[in-house]
């Protein structure tokens, strides 16, 4: 009689693979290039990096979070 060897192989989560989320992430955009994108979507350049930015600040002015590039670009001209 013949044995066969079987290997087990984990199913495939996704990413993140072992992430850390504390450390803040490193964005490479430059802030022209950042300044450039929310003028063209918003109208002003009100945006701040991810890692500069408390949970309270962020929660009573709305935006749109780049969570790749780690980037906060807010609606409204002015922070509330």
């Amino acid at each position: 009689m013949d044995t066969i060897e079987v290997d087990f192989i984990p199913e495939d989560t996704g990413a993140p693979y072992e992430a850390d989320m504390t450390e803040p992430i490193p964005s490479d955009i430059p802030a022209h290039v950042v300044d450039k994108i929310c003028k063209r979507k918003f109208g002003h350049t009100n945006w701040a990096r991810m890692s500069q930015m408390s949970p309270e600040e962020v929660m009573g002015n709305p935006c749109e979070i780049d969570y790749h590039e780690g980037i906060i670009y807010f609606k409204h001209a002015h922070r509330v």
